[in-house]
């Protein structure tokens, strides 16, 4: 019997492609806003390169991807003269920009029915590779906990977030249900450990060989019927 259902964020509640891509145009031009010499000598490509060399060279922020984005523009900042502390107040400040960018995120209409039905039935938590904080989401009270990789320096398929989910909720892998777009991170991650896995292939993608989920969705209204509910069309319509 299930009890607990976790989910992946990105690309599993909403399209994150479109988010990430407009947070990073804005953050390329308030760099510009805030130190100029920044477009003179570099484009986005190569700071997107740089932060790929940084991450490269401090391997302990593997798994810090907002602190990894921070140190990466204050050392942009500085290879383009900005004195050390004004290229730390620059970095903070951008940081808080894009973080707000980054939470500009819009759910699919099924999310908010969907979580507002299981939160009544079951324990729901987010389980995320990414640096989004629930709490910011319009979504957020049907959550019970919301658990990120760089808090934990771990991220999916590491069984370390799937294993604190279950902690929390008191709940063993034969009574947890992970849904996540990723076959890897989430189909993978949670399945080695005897979760039971729903994969969200919205786009009909043909499964790989050697894929192996227990349960394929293209909407998470699929859920319910996993689930054997007989009151998907009860739901109440998104606001």
């Amino acid at each position: 019997m299930i009890k607990l259902i976790t989910f992946d964020l990105d690309d599993t509640l909403w399209d994150n492609m479109p988010v990430l891509i407009r947070a990073e145009q804005k953050a390329w031009q308030r760099l510009n806003d805030y130190w100029p010499e920044t477009h003179k000598r570099l484009d986005p490509n190569s700071v997107f390169e740089y932060r790929l060399k940084v991450r490269d060279e401090r391997p302990e922020l593997k798994y810090r991807i907002t602190e990894l984005r921070h140190y990466s523009i204050k050392k942009i900042l500085q290879v383009c003269d900005c004195p050390e502390s004004r290229a730390e107040q620059i970095a903070s400040d951008l940081m808080k920009e894009f973080l707000t960018w980054r939470h500009e995120v819009k759910c699919f209409p099924e999310v908010q029915p969907v979580l507002s039905y299981l939160s009544s039935k079951y324990r729901i938590g987010a389980v995320t590779n990414g640096n989004v904080d629930i709490s910011r989401l319009n979504v957020s009270e049907y959550f019970d906990f919301s658990l990120r990789g760089e808090d934990f320096d771990s991220i999916k398929p590491e069984p370390t977030l799937f294993l604190k989910a279950m902690e929390l909720a008191g709940v063993r892998p034969e009574e947890t249900l992970h849904v996540g777009d990723c076959l890897k991170a989430d189909v993978a991650g949670a399945g080695a450990l005897g979760i039971r896995t729903a994969w969200f292939n919205p786009g009909d993608k043909a499964l790989p060989e050697g894929a192996k989920p227990d349960h394929v969705i293209r909407s998470l209204t699929g859920i319910l019927r996993i689930l054997n509910s007989k009151e998907e069309d009860s739901l109440p319509e998104s606001s």
